[in-house]
């Protein structure tokens, strides 16, 4: 007998094994609080997700990845309560009703912090998002500067989206086209908020709005993955996984563009000292606003860049959701543009309150962020301590909790039919109550609109993507009949990873241009 043939015969089954073994070994240490699933489990609350009682945690924590959306709805319809747990690969999660919102937001950051689940679902150092938990800098800015002086801004961003159209121009005649709006949007939208929270010149440079949309899909794929992986891998599958290294790299990328700016401003100042005119912009405010350690460049860069990004694809994600569904919807498409025709006639383009004045665009837009929640799970925090809610309900310390969003028929509208699509649904209930309360903005938050958060800590950034949403919304359709290729029966399917619902970057629609 050959002895090679002997050796592998024995070699061969023996790998089989040892393979075998460190797979089990990975998905069973995966479970282990110590080093693989991190959280508390509230008392009483039941697991969903698993297919029987006998199934194991961590084949319950795996299929998640894949269907965790479904769990998720599956355990709001399925446990009176409303309180059910959810296995992720990483992480036990506790899913509340919509009934705690109100009480939970008025619990201190000190004792329930909102910031740390967001900055650990997005794995916290492998994507540096772990500077944000050291303040609010880019909160406080947005908020307190950007925020107030929209209506004086809007002239800028319509005049920055008309800039950017000329110079990337879409290929649109009389006849009908097939295009990839979804790209076409994202580098709009990211040259619009670029212009409002940097400036020119860097706003128009083609390297950086690359970087920009490089970094977002970097972060996402690097946080998918890792977060299908059990902590206890994480250092070395960092170490590796080719898209944290695109990410860091786009992060060098476009702190060579930040540090020499913020550099050259405050040489600027120190020069020029009293006639120094600073910028207005949201870069300037929060330098102005940092304390020390924020004030050192490399850290206020990515601090900014966090900023930035968010404000870009949440505008992104909601015109095209808009769009797709005006494909489906046509009976929509007339009336939001005679409304846009109207308002900008009266005020000779986009001025101060424009875009207050679209009630029936800003009703389809809310409609639309309520069935087409970027993600299953919203208003996210973790306990910093034991805290007993007012109805007896113990949150151990260390425990995530969270709001399930996967259906339109969990808000708490008070509607008969709010599990249907109505574009005009605020734009009736503002009618009814016969009064401009701005509660049914898109841009308002409230326990059954948690798209933006609610609280103290919603997002500061939801007036500046409802101006935005609606100014690109109109550029859009005030030039283009829209509808979807003869092949597709319905709008373009949403791809959903872990608790993620995002839009398909390959889906495209067929415009002409308007006679």
């Amino acid at each position: 007998m050959d002895p090679q043939a002997n050796l592998n015969g024995l070699l061969v089954p023996s790998l089989i094994y040892i393979f075998a073994g460190l797979a089990i070994a990975i998905v069973a240490l995966g479970d282990l609080p110590s080093i693989g699933s991190r959280y508390r489990r509230v008392l009483g609350a039941p697991i969903i997700g698993a297919k029987s009682r006998f199934e194991p945690s961590w084949l319950t924590r795996y299929r998640f990845t894949l269907s965790g959306w479904a769990i998720v709805k599956d355990g709001w319809k399925d446990i009176q309560s409303g309180i059910f747990t959810v296995l992720r690969p990483d992480s036990n999660v506790t899913v509340l009703p919509r009934r705690y919102v109100d009480e939970l937001s008025s619990i201190p950051d000190t004792r329930l912090a909102a910031s740390e689940p967001i900055v650990n679902d997005m794995m916290r150092q492998y994507t540096l998002s772990d500077i944000l938990l050291g303040g609010h800098l880019g909160h406080h800015a947005v908020k307190n500067k950007l925020s107030p002086q929209l209506g004086n801004l809007t002239r800028l961003i319509e005049e920055e989206l008309l800039i950017a159209a000329s110079e990337d121009p879409l290929d649109v005649t009389t006849s009908w086209s097939e295009h990839r709006l979804s790209h076409y949007v994202s580098r709009l939208m990211g040259r619009v908020t670029s212009r409002l929270f940097l400036g020119v010149p860097i706003c128009r440079n083609p390297t950086w709005l690359k970087l920009q949309l490089d970094l977002v899909k970097a972060i996402f794929e690097t946080t998918v993955i890792m977060r299908s992986l059990p902590r206890f891998t994480h250092p070395v599958v960092g170490a590796i996984l080719p898209s944290r290294k695109r990410l860091l790299k786009c992060m060098d990328g476009l702190q060579g563009f930040l540090i020499p700016l913020i550099e050259e401003r405050r040489a600027k100042e120190k020069i020029q000292g009293s006639l120094y005119e600073r910028p207005n912009d949201v870069m300037q405010w929060m330098m102005e606003l940092a304390n020390e350690k924020e004030s050192e460049p490399s850290n206020l860069a990515n601090r900014f860049v966090y900023t930035i990004l968010g404000s870009v694809q949440t505008v992104v994600e909601v015109i095209m959701n808009c769009i797709y569904e005006l494909c489906v919807r046509p009976e929509y498409i007339e009336p939001l543009r005679e409304e846009m025709r109207v308002s900008l006639r009266e005020d000779n383009g986009w001025g101060k309150r424009t875009a207050s004045k679209l009630i029936r665009t800003d009703s389809f837009i809310k409609e639309i962020s309520r069935h087409y929640p970027p993600s299953a799970l919203s208003f996210r925090r973790i306990t910093k301590e034991t805290i007993v809610l007012s109805d007896g309900l113990v949150l151990p310390k260390d425990t995530y909790v969270c709001i399930a969003t996967t259906s339109p028929e969990q808000d708490e509208l008070g509607d008969t039919d709010q599990a249907n699509f109505d574009g005009y649904r605020y734009y009736k209930k503002r009618l009814a109550q016969n009064s401009p309360s701005s509660r049914y903005d898109y841009s308002s938050t409230d326990k059954s609109h948690l798209g933006f958060g609610h609280g103290r800590y919603a997002c500061p950034g939801r007036f500046a993507a409802s101006i935005e949403a609606k100014i690109l919304l109109a550029h859009i359709l005030l030039q283009y009949d829209v509808r979807l290729p003869a092949r597709m029966s319905g709008r373009p399917q949403s791809i959903k990873l872990l608790e993620f619902q995002f839009l398909d970057p390959e889906a495209t629609v067929e415009l002409r241009k308007l006679v």
